[in-house]
């Protein structure tokens, strides 16, 4: 071992004594180096980082981060991802930076702004200072016990400071009313209700409408209220105490702290104040960002205030977070929170679940809020609604009159905007009937929509050839709105449209639900076309009635049974004299039905449900949808969607699915691959009609549990229930269920047989039904004659005294 240190000791004679340095000293000699940045900028601490740091630490000899910028998109946020608030005093000016080798540097300088705190704030955040930032402290979090709200005190004093902040809205003359809050009480002379509490106002008289009137629940201390509104309170309660540990942004827009604090004997929200700071802060860019891929980020004092919340987004994560809303409203048009919140795309942009935990500053689902608007504004400047059409309408942006083929306003405020493309009228014009309905759910406010639909037995689906918005349903509404679509066919096809009891050929039936002003708006728009007819003339050669509609409406009325058969009847009814017939007799046993009766005696009433009556031709009568079951299936497609929708939303949403519906029929025709891969012919959809009706042609009511089954139940009864629905195009009536009695409790052997005795009970309850309508209308008769026969034998009695 000596000879080890003689030779370790041998090393030192190479050198001077002069030239030894001792590392203790060199390690000193560092920390009190002083490194120039600029010529009058140095530092005692450097650091080097790839990324931005949101909390850059300092010191009171200063501290430079140098960040590698190279490859950054962004620059900027190497500064923007600071939490520190920075302003002025400030300055900017172009120097030297010579430890980037002597380049030339734009050099800003800026001051911390501090944070903002509680006036009754505890003494710990009023005496804190940092240099630096440990991520995993709770300090701003922290909330005193006296502070929690699950108390009765908390809430107390929450209520009264709420009263005092809501004015009186109660005006006299033009003059507002200056009462203040009173605790007042609401009971009976009785007292059989306990009584309730309130916050009035001082001011209220008898009769006085509008004064202030909140409230109390039980989670409110009566008597520690009454002090308070009778400035009576005294401060004997521990709390509320003054130990506020909220911190907030220096940019924050608040003036209060949201916590009752108690001065002296006064409760009352302590206001916010401002921490200042005096920590001065350099940003140093290369005029060259190219040639030195350096940014520098230099800070030097201590920070005289806790560190601030992370409000601010990083400038990385807000790039990104505006990628994932454009995607969102890519996809719908009209992006929320909610449907960001809920749907993948937070997983997809950032693989985590939620917001928060891609950053705490997005904990505050008002700053989402806020890009999404923003995001809005940008890409639709004048809103979504009806302005905000206007606007795309007129400069085309992303050739909107592709869609939007009209806009026309009228001077009763009737808005009008047609919806189609020319592939659409193509189709329209091609087709014998189509189904016109309006829709009240897919549009947000006063306008609705109204579709022209059509099922194509060829391809299988739902084609919509027109989207009418307006704003109006009354006849001269839809007189205008079916002329705007007849002109427009006949600008874009080159042609006028054709209509069968017109023109010889074309769209010979029009089916729609019984709506006097639609109904009446088309015929007129059709005696445009050709006044040889009245427009009630015209309905009767083209307008057919949903019958689904016509037999909820009766099912709805308050009738008795006999007068409901009697106006099913009508639809059957095979000549006139037989409808005018039925007409008599609902009107013999129904009084209250005159309105109904006079309304469905109109000749193109009555004729756009029943055949006889109508001059539809009987094949057309046939073949042609005796309901809108397309065009509620259409609707319904439509809200699929999404409902109540700002009108340029819904207007995009429906062009979306036109353009999605008509491109599934171009491929169809080309390649023949249908849009399911279920057969949806003609055939199957009657087997599968078959089968529904079977199903509701009788139900068994199931046993209360598969054990009665295997442990011998003794029951010798089993319910069937019978329930034959009126269909679509079969007038079945419904039955009530019945108990059937068979062998040992089971089915019985023959089901078959089983249900022809039902069905033949039925037809005997309708000739029993039949007989008890006739019976009514005899003793009708006859009451009408035994009256004629007194007014007789009194007006004989009256000549007879008189002789």
């Amino acid at each position: 071992m000596t000879f080890h240190c003689e030779i370790n000791m041998s090393y030192t004679n190479f050198v001077n004594k002069e030239d030894i340095i001792y590392e203790e000293d060199l390690v000193s000699e560092e920390d009190n180096t002083e490194i120039y940045i600029t010529k009058n900028i140095t530092v005692k601490t450097i650091i080097h980082s790839l990324t931005p740091l949101e909390y850059p630490p300092t010191s009171e000899e200063g501290t430079a981060i140098i960040y590698h910028v190279e490859g950054w998109q962004n620059i900027e946020m190497a500064f923007e991802d600071v939490q520190y608030s920075m302003g002025l005093p400030c300055g900017q000016n172009k120097t030297t930076c010579t430890y980037l080798g002597d380049i030339a540097v734009i050099k800003k300088d800026r001051t911390c702004h501090g944070v903002k705190i509680c006036e009754f704030a505890d003494p710990e955040l009023r005496e804190m200072e940092h240099k630096s930032v440990d991520p995993n402290s709770d300090l701003r979090l922290r909330m005193s016990k006296e502070l929690s709200t699950d108390n009765v005190n908390y809430n107390t004093f929450a209520k009264y400071l709420a009263a005092y902040k809501t004015e009186c809205r109660y005006m006299r003359d033009g003059v507002q009313c200056n009462g203040k809050p009173i605790l007042k009480c609401l009971r009976h002379h009785d007292e059989t209700v306990p009584p309730s509490y309130f916050i009035g106002c001082t001011g209220w008289r008898m009769n006085e409408k509008f004064h202030q009137f909140i409230s109390i629940k039980e989670n409110v201390d009566l008597n520690l209220l009454q002090q308070l509104l009778n400035g009576l309170y005294e401060g004997e309660t521990d709390e509320p105490v003054n130990n506020c540990y909220l911190v907030f942004s220096n940019s924050t827009k608040r003036i209060y702290c949201p916590h009752p604090h108690r001065s002296e004997n006064t409760i009352t929200q302590g206001k916010l104040m401002k921490k200042l700071c005096e920590v001065r802060f350099s940003k140093l860019i290369p005029v060259d960002i190219k040639s030195c891929p350096f940014v520098i980020l230099k800070s030097k004092g201590i920070h005289t205030h806790p560190p601030p919340p992370p409000n601010q987004v990083p400038v990385t994560i807000h790039t990104r977070l505006q990628e994932l809303i454009h995607q969102a409203n890519n996809d719908n048009t009209d992006v929320t929170p909610t449907h960001i919140i809920t749907g993948n795309l937070i997983k997809t942009y950032f693989g985590v679940e939620y917001l928060s935990d891609i950053h705490a500053s997005l904990n505050n689902t008002d700053r989402l809020r806020y890009y999404i608007d923003k995001i809005q504004k940008e890409i639709h400047p004048q809103g979504q609604g009806l302005l905000g059409v206007v606007y795309n309408y007129s400069r085309n942006i992303n050739n909107f009159r592709d869609y939007v083929k009209r806009l026309e306003f009228f001077e009763d405020e009737h808005v009008i905007i047609i919806c189609t493309t020319s592939e659409q009228l193509n189709e329209w014009i091609k087709c014998k009937h189509f189904q016109i309905d309006l829709s009240f759910k897919r549009v947000m406010g006063e306008i609705n929509e109204f579709e022209i639909n059509y099922y194509s037995n060829e391809h299988n689906l739902i084609l919509t050839f027109a989207r009418v918005f307006t704003n109006r349903a009354t006849t001269i509404a839809y007189q205008r709105i079916f002329h705007v679509l007849f002109d427009l066919v006949l600008q874009l096809m080159g042609l006028p449209p054709q209509f069968k009891h017109i023109h010889g050929s074309g769209w010979n039936c029009i089916i729609a639900d019984l709506d006097y002003a639609q109904a009446k708006g088309l015929g007129l728009a059709l005696n445009e076309i050709d006044n040889t007819k009245d427009w009630e003339e015209h309905l009767v050669h083209i307008f057919r009635s949903c019958l689904v509609h016509y037999k909820r409406k009766i099912r709805e009325k308050g009738y008795n049974d006999i007068v409901k058969n009697k106006m099913i009847a009508l639809l059957t009814a095979e000549s006139e004299s037989a409808i005018n017939q039925v007409f008599d007799d609902i009107q013999a046993i129904e009084e209250n039905a005159a309105d109904w009766i006079t309304f469905y005696r109109q000749k193109w009433v009555i004729a756009s449900l029943n055949k006889s009556m109508s001059k539809i031709a009987n094949d057309v009568w046939i073949t042609s949808p005796d309901n809108t079951n397309v065009a509620e299936s259409a609707h319904a497609l439509s809200n699929q969607r999404g409902r109540d929708l700002k009108l340029l939303t819904a207007i995009l949403h429906g062009q979306k699915l036109d353009k999605e519906r008509f491109t599934t029929i171009y491929v169809h025709q080309k390649y023949n691959i249908p849009n399911k891969g279920s057969d949806k012919g003609l055939i199957s959809r009657n087997v599968m009609s078959n089968k529904r009706n079977a199903k509701k042609l009788t139900k068994v009511v199931p046993t209360k549990s598969k054990q009665n089954e295997h442990t011998g139940s003794n029951k010798k009864t089993k319910t069937n229930i019978i329930e034959i629905e009126e269909n679509d195009k079969e007038n079945i009536c419904t039955i009530s269920s019945r108990k059937i009695k068979t062998r040992n409790g089971t089915e019985g052997d023959d089901k078959e047989s089983e249900l022809t005795l039902k069905l033949s009970e039925l037809e005997f309850q309708e000739r029993a039904l039949a007989l008890r309508e006739r019976e009514l209308i005899l003793r009708e008769k006859e009451a009408k004659i035994r009256e004629m026969e007194l007014s007789l034998a009194e007006k004989e009695h009256v000549l007879n005294s008189t002789k």
